[in-house]
């Protein structure tokens, strides 16, 4: 089996499962959760929307990062976090619009033709990518925290526990990844969401930063930290466990 359909099984499987707390992290870090906590009782699917353009974002940005990091540790001598880094930027860079139409999605009521078309109207092509420097800085930490930590915890744990390959050392790894991955994300999550959400208040970036943190303090950074680290840690272990397990079962070396 083609390793790119085993990334996007791995990716879409892992989403598909932890979608609702993407959804309600959005929703509180773009200060809608209160106004959408009885749509929620009334209406559990709803935390489902936006669940489409996000699949298809995994089935390019997911598979371009770990082809790109993998490929890179094999063959080039560098730092595993710089090139984690590097991989999750580049390839969010390319995925960003359909991290706006999850994120619009979310945020309205709206189907997913016409928000394209709004979306559109507003920025033509370019804007798709509204939002894009947090996002992409959103990357270059997850993966930063994500693909390096998961690789540096395997090799660790093997060589100094002495834990061997299997679906043990596979969710010890992913644990320590979701952990820094969230910590190392949030700030620039949080920005991202506000950037991205319909009708947008903020002007750019800055004014972004400097109305969040003069009007709700500097922890505002870190709001939806713990549905952050919800969703990255089972995130990540549903997609480690099962993209391991493939590559086992396809006669393929371990990640």
């Amino acid at each position: 089996m083609n390793k790119v359909l085993l990334i996007q099984a791995s990716a879409c499987t892992a989403e598909t499962i932890t979608y609702p707390i993407d959804y309600i992290k959005t929703q509180i870090q773009i200060n809608n959760y209160g106004i959408i906590k009885n749509k929620i009782r009334d209406r559990p699917l709803i935390m489902y929307r936006g669940l489409k353009p996000s699949l298809l974002r995994h089935c390019i940005y997911t598979v371009l990062r770990i082809n790109i990091y993998e490929l890179s540790r094999d063959n080039i001598n560098s730092n595993k976090f710089i090139i984690g880094g590097i991989s999750g930027g580049l390839s969010q860079l390319i995925s960003n619009p359909f991290d706006l139409l999850k994120v619009r999605l979310i945020s309205n009521e709206s189907s997913l033709i016409p928000t394209i078309k709004s979306i559109y109207k507003d920025g033509g092509i370019l804007g798709f990518w509204k939002g894009s420097i947090p996002n992409i800085s959103r990357a270059i930490l997850v993966n930063f925290g994500e693909l390096a930590t998961y690789d540096y915890s395997k090799q660790t744990l093997k060589k100094y526990v002495n834990i061997e390959e299997g679906t043990g050392l596979h969710i010890l790894s992913s644990g320590c990844s979701g952990f820094i991955s969230a910590l190392s994300c949030t700030p620039a999550d949080v920005i991202k969401s506000r950037m991205m959400q319909t009708n947008c208040p903020y002007n750019n970036i800055f004014d972004c930063i400097k109305t969040s943190v003069r009007n709700e303090g500097i922890t505002t950074l870190y709001k939806g930290f713990i549905p952050i680290w919800i969703r990255l840690a089972p995130w990540q272990m549903t997609f480690w466990i099962t993209y391991e397990k493939l590559r086992y079962f396809n006669n393929l070396n371990a990640f």
